[in-house]
């Protein structure tokens, strides 16, 4: 847990405030400020009659007020905010444990858009290659059109092992791609770790920041040390981010106690500002590389950025997803409360990057498919032609590599062979347990072996 270095005291809590709205006392503002808020709460009252009394068919009392509150919080336009009733809140509290039932994949609302901010590593998403920047169209069936954030997460999820069928527009895809995934009980493993042994750096992957992360990272680094190692990668893409405290905590261990970590601001004249120092002995002062992509959002860019602005290692990749809003969650009750945007963090240089991003030091683009194979690609996805060579092929052979360039060309669809030899390694990992790093397509790995061998 991190200690607050400098916090310059509230005006007012946000509780108060939202207190102060329904009771008609809002301390922070005029008194003649107040009276058209009056207004309009007595209009309120008087919907709320009319509609209990003259509606054709009877209404429940908590489906109005839930509605209402829905409806508030969606006039602030921000898809980070929103009310959560029962399920919403039981779903929030297993997120935040690393456990919930899904696909696997984080989504916001950009542009008008449902856009998969990250696939989470080692779920139906991931495996079944959806990927960040991938805007949602279809659930199902279902069209998206006019329907809130919470309503989509609810087509998403579902029952354990039942099947959704999501279709997403790509980037670089003239035709729409239709994923049929199966539901299943996510479970994040945060970190994960090993040796790149012939570079003698350490590898660490962080998945998510979840209530157990800073942990996982101490015994890793803890690990890492005892075994001698100078020098690390931090791999941070693909994830969407969580806890704050999380992100706090695990920059401490990288940074030289007292260095700004981030800081956090509320609306103007709330008094709502925060400063976050790293207050821990430093744990791993040797060489670091972070990588990050446009999957990497949130607590992820918190890291980020304090690693970048503090000049302690070097980002590889490409640029960040650009959420730079902090939320907290408000109960309401045991079982109802809201998610609330209550500020925007800024890096130690100051800058806020929210719908901006963060630009690596060195620029990498990921592995993605030629032009001129695209379209094949996508009609070897679509007719799901992989599936049906892996019946009668089995591993990542040199054999297997050859026949199904020989299989792709039989069906008229070639494509080159490096992209042919992604598209199978892919899709047998969709299958067997993935490893945790593959140098074999992974560029942006590869330099980060390059740039963290020249900071140590």
């Amino acid at each position: 847990m991190f200690k607050k270095i400098r916090e310059r005291s509230l005006h007012f809590t946000i509780l108060a405030f939202l207190t102060g709205l329904f009771l008609g006392v809002n301390l922070s503002f005029k008194a003649e400020a107040l009276e058209p808020a009056h207004s309009y709460l007595d209009y309120f009252h008087q919907v709320y009659q009319i509609v209990r009394t003259e509606y054709v068919d009877t209404v429940e009392t908590k489906n109005l007020f839930y509605g209402a509150i829905r409806g508030m919080l969606q006039a602030l336009n921000d898809p980070f905010t929103r009310f959560l009733n029962e399920e919403d809140f039981a779903e929030l509290k297993e997120e935040t444990t690393g456990k919930f039932v899904g696909v696997g994949i984080e989504i916001t609302v950009k542009d008008g858009a449902i856009v998969v901010i990250s696939p989470i590593n080692d779920t139906p998403a991931m495996k079944a290659g959806i990927k960040a920047g991938d805007k949602i169209t279809k659930i199902d069936t279902s069209d998206l059109k006019d329907k809130s954030l919470p309503e989509i997460i609810k087509l998403i999820r579902g029952l354990p092992h039942t099947k959704v069928k999501l279709t997403v527009v790509r980037e670089g895809f003239d035709d729409p791609i239709t994923f049929d995934l199966e539901r299943m009980p996510i479970k994040i493993d945060a970190v994960s770790y090993d040796v790149l042994k012939d570079h003698d750096t350490g590898y660490i992957k962080v998945k998510t920041f979840s209530s157990d992360t800073s942990r996982e990272i101490e015994k890793a680094l803890g690990d890492l040390n005892s075994r001698g190692i100078r020098r690390v990668i931090v791999d941070l893409r693909w994830n969407p981010g969580g806890l704050l405290d999380q992100a706090i905590s695990m920059t401490e261990l990288f940074l030289d106690k007292g260095k700004m970590i981030v800081s956090t601001r509320g609306r103007e004249g709330t008094g709502n500002f925060k400063e976050y120092l790293a207050d821990k002995p430093t744990l791993y002062k040797g060489g670091l590389v972070v990588l990050v992509n446009k999957g990497s959002a949130s607590a992820s860019e918190i890291f980020a950025g304090a690693i970048k602005d503090n000049r302690r290692g070097k980002l590889v990749g490409e640029k960040t997803f650009g959420k730079g809003s902090v939320q907290k969650s408000y109960n309401l009750n045991e079982k109802i409360g809201l998610a609330l945007t209550i500020a925007k963090y800024y890096t130690p240089s100051g800058v806020s990057i929210h719908g901006k991003g963060i630009e690596p030091d060195f620029v990498v683009s990921s592995e993605s498919f030629p032009e001129d194979d695209r379209k094949n690609v996508n009609a070897i996805y679509r007719e799901k032609l992989v599936d049906a060579f892996l019946n009668t092929h089995k591993g990542y052979t040199p054999e297997n590599r050859k026949e199904f360039m020989v299989f792709l060309k039989g069906h008229n669809l070639p494509i080159s062979e490096r992209s042919a030899n992604y598209i199978l390694k892919s899709e047998i990992y969709r299958f067997s347990k993935q490893p945790l790093f593959d140098l074999e397509f992974d560029s942006q790995l590869k330099k980060a072996i390059e740039v963290v061998g020249k900071e140590s």
